[in-house]
C-alpha cells in the first residue's frame, strides 16, 4: 500500500521528503582504489563495474554518484568504492532511468549513505516502472526520509565546487533509454556530460538545447553504435570519453564502429573492462588513471 501511494505522490510531482539519516554500514570485502580521492583533490571517477554504470563527483568535500549499477565478479561496486575513499555522505545521487545495470546497488546505496537529494526521470504513466524493484526503491527513499526529485530542465545543484544541471526535459519514449536524465557537471572551465543509455534520436533532441564542447563524456549507452552518433560526438568535442563497459559482454560493447569513430576524431578514450576505475582530475584538467585508448 506505502509503494502505490508513493507513486501516485511521485506522479504528481510532490515528492518532498527530508533528508536522510542513515548510517554508514559494513562493505565487506574491499579491493583498493585506483586513485586516492582523498588526496586527489576535485575527481570525475567512471567506476568499473562490469557491464554497468556508475560514476561518482568529488568536488570540495561533496559527492554526487551518477547510478549505481555493477554486473560480473572481480569489479569494485558502487557501495564498496565509496566506503573505501571514506564517504559517508552524497550531496546528491542521480538514476537517469530504471534499468538494472544502472539500479542494481542503489538499494545498497541508499541504506549504507546518507543522501540529501536524489532525482530520478519524471515519468509518464506509461513508462512508470511496475516491476517488485521499483516498488522496494519507492519503500527505500520513504523508509531512508529521502529527498526524492523528477529531473526538470534547468534545475541545478551544488556540488562542492560545481554545479550539476538537468539540459533538458525527460523523453517519455517506449524505449526507456530515452527516458535517460541527460546532466552537465560544471567546475569553472571544466565540463562532464553524463547521457546514460540515451540512443541517437536522443542525442538529436539533445543537440537543440546543448551543443558545446566538453571535458569528459561517458559514452553513451556503453559505447554502442545506437548512440555515439557521429555529429553528436562532433558538436560535443569531448578531451575525453571514458566507456563502461563489462569483458567480453553478450552486446559487443562498445562497438568497434564507435571505437574507430573516436579515434577518428582524435579523441583519447578509456574503457573500464581493460583500464579500471577511470579518474579524471577536474582541478589539473588531466587523466589521474592509465589508459590504452
Amino acid at each position: 500500500m506505502k509503494s502505490k501511494i508513493l507513486k501516485i505522490v511521485y506522479l504528481l510531482v510532490i515528492v518532498i521528503i527530508g533528508f536522510s539519516l542513515t548510517q554508514l554500514g559494513n562493505f565487506g570485502p574491499t579491493k583498493p582504489n585506483p586513485v586516492n580521492l582523498a588526496q586527489a583533490g576535485d575527481t570525475v571517477s567512471i567506476l568499473s563495474v562490469g557491464q554497468a554504470n556508475s560514476a561518482l563527483i568529488a568536488s570540495g568535500g561533496r559527492y554526487c554518484l551518477i547510478d549505481a549499477g555493477y554486473t560480473n565478479t572481480g569489479h569494485t561496486d558502487a557501495v564498496t568504492y565509496l566506503g573505501n575513499a571514506g564517504i559517508t555522505e552524497l550531496e546528491l545521487v542521480v538514476v537517469t532511468h530504471f534499468h538494472f545495470d544502472h539500479t542494481s546497488d542503489i538499494i545498497d546505496v541508499m541504506n549504507n549513505f546518507r543522501i540529501n537529494n536524489m532525482v530520478i526521470p519524471n515519468l509518464t504513466v506509461e513508462n512508470m516502472p511496475t516491476t517488485s524493484f521499483f516498488e522496494l526503491f519507492l519503500d527505500t527513499v520513504d523508509k531512508k526520509n529521502i529527498k526524492l526529485i523528477p529531473a526538470r530542465k534547468g534545475d541545478s545543484y551544488t556540488v562542492g565546487n560545481g554545479t550539476l544541471t538537468i539540459l533538458d526535459e525527460t523523453y517519455n519514449d517506449l524505449t526507456v533509454n530515452d527516458t535517460s536524465v541527460a546532466a552537465l557537471f560544471r567546475q569553472g572551465d571544466f565540463t562532464y556530460l553524463n547521457t546514460a543509455d540515451g540512443e541517437e534520436e536522443y542525442e538529436k533532441r539533445l543537440m537543440k538545447v546543448f551543443g558545446e564542447k566538453v571535458t569528459l563524456f561517458t559514452a553513451g549507452h556503453h559505447g554502442s553504435s545506437t548512440s555515439n552518433s557521429e555529429e553528436f560526438i562532433k558538436t560535443i568535442n569531448p578531451d575525453f570519453i571514458a566507456i563502461s563497459a563489462g569483458k567480453d559482454n553478450e552486446y559487443g560493447h562498445p562497438h568497434n564502429s564507435v571505437v574507430k569513430r573516436f579515434e577518428k576524431n582524435n579523441i583519447p578514450y578509456g574503457i573500464t573492462f581493460r583500464d579500471g576505475t577511470i579518474v579524471y582530475s577536474i582541478t589539473k584538467n588531466k587523466l589521474l588513471t592509465k589508459t590504452g585508448g
